[in-house]
């Protein structure tokens, strides 16, 4: 028994720092990331694009909102709620929503890391990000609400809850109707790995919240450009593919933002649309683009990139090796496919390339960090370079995404030559203990 002693006194002392060390990550990380996103993110929020339309239905003028937004119901009624409750208005509604959403997520995402013992360095890279300003900058939009939510089915599924997991597309889908392509990508996830009965849940629910949404969206008057829900989205799609990726923004008469360099008449007119045009080339959208893809999640395109021939495992079901639980596995396989799809489509979903990119969250906050621990010994001076790395290249987008041309040009350049010299020194070098190989 005397020699027992000293062994289990010293496993006690190597285990206790490394334990506090995570407690200590878990609890001031996020305590910090929580007030910098307030300190930051609370100015002007009532001015980001479309809260208008969030705040007129949380006032109950559901009749003056157009389709997509009148769909989008929950945040708002929750909002208009809390501020008929307090008497404060829908506007402290909305902010008291907001904060509870924030920290809601910031405690299941750090939750999500602590499962699988993440280490310091992983939650500093995390909740040290302006991602979390942006969020909570835009919550009269239902982005935050949307993550929040996101974030508990994927905690639910980590530990073998589906039923409930799947239950929660119900509220998901009234945020927001992208909900559907999570569904999508929850079937190919959860593909013969839950019960006949936790899928029928999540049918039952998806039902029910279509029918809700289409009830919600079809009272509003159609849009300036006159077209529907369906026909707006369309548009949408063409009109952002042009700006963000080929540089060519579009001109129509209902939406006469430049001087065209090319107009047609329509043969047959769509809605109030009976002119279209093009503007003169603009590096806007495809600069702003790659600042979002390069920089708003750091050096991750970088280490997705050299981590990607074990990552593609779990996508084509060869992940026995990995040693993951059931629920990681489904987890892991959502992500991935759900956070990759919403990054490459970003330039078809708008002209807010940095809020769409971040869509993309659980592969970056979920994913990524999972096989940066299981690959890294992540301790010592080189790791913590790294890091900063990381965090210079997210910071730098940030204050890029603020800037006029050719600022942000420069940003974007900057922000794609840190994930290049990322990816060479870390490929290249045999100085960071890889604890597998990733070939």
């Amino acid at each position: 028994m005397s020699r027992i002693c000293p062994l289990i006194t010293a496993a006690e002392e190597m285990i206790y720092p490394a334990f506090m060390s995570r407690v200590l990550g878990v609890l001031l990380f996020p305590a910090g990331c929580l007030c910098l996103a307030i300190l930051f993110g609370l100015p002007g929020a009532a001015y980001a694009p479309d809260a208008g339309q969030y705040r007129l239905l949380a006032l109950g003028q559901r009749d003056a909102v157009a389709a997509p937004f009148s769909a989008r119901i929950l945040g708002p009624a929750v909002a208009g709620l809390l501020g008929r409750v307090t008497g404060l208005g829908v506007d402290t509604g909305f902010m008291l929503l907001g904060i509870a959403c924030l920290v809601a997520l910031l405690a299941l995402i750090a939750g999500l890391l602590w499962s699988w013992r993440a280490p310091v360095a992983i939650f500093a890279g995390v909740f040290l990000m302006p991602f979390w300003v942006d969020i909570f900058h835009d919550y009269y939009l239902p982005d935050l609400l949307h993550a929040t939510i996101l974030a508990a089915i994927l905690l639910c599924l980590l530990f073998g809850h589906t039923g409930l997991a799947l239950f929660l597309l119900l509220p998901a889908y009234l945020a927001r109707e992208s909900t559907l392509l999570l569904a999508l990508c929850l079937i190919f996830a959860c593909w013969r790995r839950i019960s006949l009965r936790s899928a029928g849940v999540g049918l039952l629910a998806m039902a029910a919240a279509v029918l809700v949404s289409r009830h919600y969206g079809q009272s509003g008057p159609p849009s300036v450009h006159g077209l529907g829900g369906g026909a707006y989205i369309l548009g949408k799609v063409f009109w952002s593919l042009f700006k963000n990726f080929a540089g060519l923004p579009l001109w129509s008469n209902t939406l006469p933002e430049c001087n065209p360099i090319w107009v047609t008449a329509l043969p047959r007119p769509l809605g109030a649309i009976r002119s279209v045009g093009i503007c003169p080339p603009s590096l806007w959208g495809p600069g702003r683009l790659f600042l979002a893809w390069f920089g708003i999640f750091g050096i991750g395109p970088a280490l997705a990139a050299v981590l990607w021939p074990k990552i593609r495992l779990i996508v084509s079901g060869q992940e026995r090796d990995l040693e993951l639980t059931p629920g990681m596995v489904i987890v892991f396989r959502l992500c991935i496919v759900y956070g990759g799809i919403s990054i490459l489509i970003t330039p078809l979903l708008g002209a807010s390339a940095d809020r769409l990119v971040e869509y993309g969250w659980p592969f970056y906050f979920v994913v990524l960090p999972w096989f940066i621990s299981a690959s890294y010994e992540l301790h010592g001076f080189r790791w913590a370079w790294i890091l900063l790395l990381h965090l210079l290249t997210c910071w730098v987008a940030w204050f890029g995404f603020r800037q006029q041309t050719p600022s942000f040009l420069l940003a974007a350049l900057t922000v794609l030559a840190l994930n290049g010299v990322t990816y060479t020194l870390i490929r290249r070098s045999d100085r960071f203990s890889p604890k597998f190989s990733l070939r």
